[in-house]
């Protein structure tokens, strides 16, 4: 039998080794207009959360921390003991019924008086920051500031568990967001936040989500860079359809949740009646299972849910039958192709912060070297907690407010970044599920027709 030789010349990865492209869509999010788009995003959602605790008097500092609001109110009772007899002075009168603020305000207002008298020792300089900061602990702290403490602690638990290859603990970081936490607020009785605030995170994160996945699939399609105006503008125009994709299994999850709730509420608790009730568990049983489905189904899919959208001509019931038929056919390709997307957010955001942090303490201490007073106050790399300088001129106090707002605004577009990336990465994890279950070129994507429409719909 004659033998054939094959001659192979190159190899094209990019071809063979797909999942690269998730990859390459996670590095292409710092491009400007991404980053701007991130930016707003974040922006709307952070002042709006600002305003929310500003206005709303109720205090949800115990979801951040692992402990009961007695034992919350005992720390605070002590740090406020601690503020009141601090630097050697004898309580004032009423200080039992001081909040947190009221104290940290004598404290810092003790300081200056202690300041002005003369020089203070290292010893009595850290005794003021030990107690300011534990006052800074057991501070008040509304929903929104909560809620954001305890997805910061849960990402960096997911980060530090993907720089160590902790799967189990990478998946615990994500059931506690996107599962425990709103659980969380509604039982804490914070139903209106997590109502109205969490619709309008939905709806940012559809128009944002959406102006960004524009963005990825016109780049990969035709290398066209899209404006910002543009993008939102077709984002805008299909609201409606991105809601609904986003919201719809949502609903369905609630609709069975609330059935089964009111199946115990009136089969179970009345006499004669709970027969009934044990005798229809089986209903109940198959409700569960229902939305047993539906819920871990819309947590798997939910990365698609927005670029299906954006990509196909349908509306938000038909995207959510595309993606979850995408996930339940091809359930192994689906999960290493997330598993890329977590690996390249977790590197990129590593290296992200990265350069956050050398800007900031860059910039800080070479702009520090020519500074011959306190204006460049707490600048400087990201802290966890900081302890204001007392004694400051007008115009120092002022500069040094300028320069925090202007680093709050890089360490937003650090946040800005996860967004990005998270959308565009999920734009590719989209054409790729699309490619294998349906066989359709990864560029193979109607963008005149989409633009057409966006125009008619305007």
């Amino acid at each position: 039998m004659r033998e054939q030789k094959t001659i192979v010349s190159g190899i094209d990865f990019g071809t063979c080794f797909s999942f690269q492209k998730i990859t390459s869509a996670v590095v292409h999010a710092l491009h400007p207009a991404r980053m701007i788009v991130a930016l707003c995003m974040v922006l709307v959602l952070v002042a709006s959360g600002s305003v929310w605790d500003s206005v709303s008097d109720v205090d949800a500092t115990t979801l951040a921390r692992p402990q009961s609001q007695e034992e919350l109110q005992r720390l605070r009772a002590i740090a406020i003991a601690q503020a009141a007899t601090s630097l050697g002075h004898i309580a004032p009168e009423g200080s039992s019924k001081w909040s947190v603020i009221d104290a940290q305000h004598y404290l810092l207002a003790a300081w200056a008086d202690y300041i002005y008298e003369g020089d203070v020792s290292e010893k009595e300089r850290l005794e003021f920051e030990q107690i300011y900061l534990e006052l800074e602990k057991v501070r008040r702290r509304g929903p929104f500031e909560a809620s954001a403490s305890f997805i910061s602690l849960q990402w960096n638990a997911i980060v530090d568990a993907g720089t160590h290859g902790n799967v189990v603990q990478m998946w615990e970081g994500v059931v506690a967001v996107v599962w425990e936490l709103p659980q969380h607020l509604w039982r804490a009785g914070y139903h209106w936040f997590i109502s109205l605030y969490g619709f309008l995170l939905v709806y940012v994160l559809c128009i944002g989500g959406g102006a960004i996945v524009r963005m990825q699939v016109c780049w990969h399609a035709t290398s066209e860079r899209v404006q910002v105006a543009e993008a939102f503008c077709f984002s805008q125009s299909r609201w409606r359809e991105l809601l609904c994709a986003v919201c719809g299994p949502a609903m369905v999850v609630a609709v069975l949740a609330i059935v089964l709730v009111l199946m115990g509420l009136v089969l179970m608790n009345i006499p004669w009646l709970n027969i009934v009730g044990g005798l229809l568990y089986g209903v109940a049983l198959v409700l569960g299972f229902g939305l047993a489905i539906i819920a871990v189904g819309y947590t798997a899919c939910f990365p698609m849910l927005i670029p299906a959208v954006v990509v196909e001509k349908e509306n938000g019931s038909e995207a959510i039958q595309r993606v979850f038929y995408y996930v339940f056919s091809r359930a192994i390709r689906y999960i290493g192709y997330v598993f890329v997307l977590l690996v390249s957010l977790i590197l990129g955001y590593i290296f992200v912060r990265l350069i956050t942090t050398l800007t900031l303490d860059l910039t800080a201490n070479l702009v520090g070297i020519g500074t011959f007073n306190d204006s460049m106050h707490g600048a400087g790399a990201l802290r966890v907690e900081t302890v204001p300088v007392v004694g400051l001129a007008w115009y120092e106090s002022f500069a040094g407010y300028l320069i925090q707002l202007w680093e709050t605004i890089l360490r937003d577009l650090m946040i800005g970044w996860v967004l990005s990336a998270f959308f565009s990465g999920s734009t590719m994890l989209y054409l790729l599920m699309r490619k294998t279950c349906d066989s359709q070129g990864m560029k193979n994507i109607g963008l005149c027709e989409a633009d057409s429409s966006a125009e008619e719909s305007a």
